[in-house]
């Protein structure tokens, strides 16, 4: 599988890409101890001020700067490892409980499955976005007094959010196709043969539905990303919102670590005069999400050859 998918050309760079961004993210903050590149006063080789910030991209820094001088290059590097990472976790806990309840579940009779089913299915009609915000504003938006649980806690009960929305709808789709491998002829004859369901779900439902398992994951990750945008344009941050009180009651809210949805949230009201400090945590969304899409459609050609490869040697 690695050999075929090194060939591809899509997911050697995206995958590179990836890698290469989490990698300097973990390295920024273990050797640099997390610091951020940053001018505060642009000046010529006399020491005459020339510019303050905010700074625009190829000047000071390659992709400009914030309203502190903050490069934003530097910022999306540091905010990689919190944002990627955090997708990866929520991604790998919604597979897991997905997939251990859709093992308890597709199996059931018809007519508990489909209550089961009905009982799911108007969760999905709502907006992931709309449930998360909802849920989250009154732990994650600081209020006059601050914030009343710690960081860890504020992190750890989004994340378990994040995760328990999108688990209805991923079990019923999970629990979906093993049913119909369930309901295959060789399925019968295993059952006639006297195999119980523990053998009959590893040995058969298992080997059939792995691969879109695989596929799911990159659409998961797409999906989770998405989302933490989303949540970052409604000013909700991982770990908390920052929200300034008294005299500093003019800043806008920001996050508390450097993910990129805080940066977008932070600054969306430079939008319009200063709007590369949007554009580029959007970027990297974007850069990020296709980059996966393309990791998924190597992996989805690789197991479209291998399942030709399967039907010649049948047929021959």
């Amino acid at each position: 599988m690695l050999r075929f998918l090194l060939k591809k050309k899509r997911f050697l760079f995206s995958a590179i890409f990836l890698i290469t961004l989490f990698t300097l993210s973990i390295l920024n903050t273990v050797l640099n101890n997390g610091e951020i590149a940053q001018v505060k006063f642009h000046s010529d080789k006399k020491g005459n001020i020339i510019d303050t910030p905010t700074y625009p991209p190829f000047t000071v820094f390659l992709s400009g700067t914030d309203r502190y001088g903050y490069s934003l290059g530097h910022t999306m590097v540091e905010g990689a490892k919190w944002t990627i990472g955090i997708v990866i976790i929520v991604v790998i806990f919604r597979m897991l409980i997905s997939i251990l309840l859709s093992s308890f579940i597709y199996s059931l009779n018809h007519r508990i499955y489909n209550n089961i089913k009905t009982l799911f299915e108007p969760i999905s009609v709502v907006p992931q976005t709309i449930i998360a915000y909802f849920i989250l504003h009154s732990v994650l938006w600081m209020t006059i007094d601050g914030f009343k649980n710690p960081f860890w806690e504020r992190a750890l009960f989004e994340t378990f959010i994040l995760v328990i929305i999108a688990i209805p709808t991923l079990t019923i789709h999970l629990s979906t196709e093993m049913r119909l491998v369930n309901n295959e002829t060789f399925i019968e004859a295993s059952k006639i043969l006297g195999s119980n369901k523990p053998y009959i779900f590893f040995k058969h439902i298992i080997p059939h539905v792995y691969e879109k398992w695989i596929l799911l994951f990159g659409q998961q990750f797409i999906q989770s990303l998405q989302l933490l945008a989303h949540l970052g344009f409604m000013e909700l941050f991982f770990g908390g919102t920052y929200v300034p009180y008294g005299a500093a009651a003019d800043e806008p809210p920001h996050s508390v670590s450097y993910e990129w949805s805080g940066v977008i949230g932070g600054n969306i009201s430079y939008l319009y005069t200063d709007s590369w400090i949007i554009l580029v945590p959007i970027g990297f969304f974007i850069v990020t999400a296709v980059s996966v899409a393309l990791i998924n459609d190597s992996i989805k050609a690789y197991f479209h050859s291998k399942t030709m490869v399967q039907l010649k040697k049948s047929t021959n």
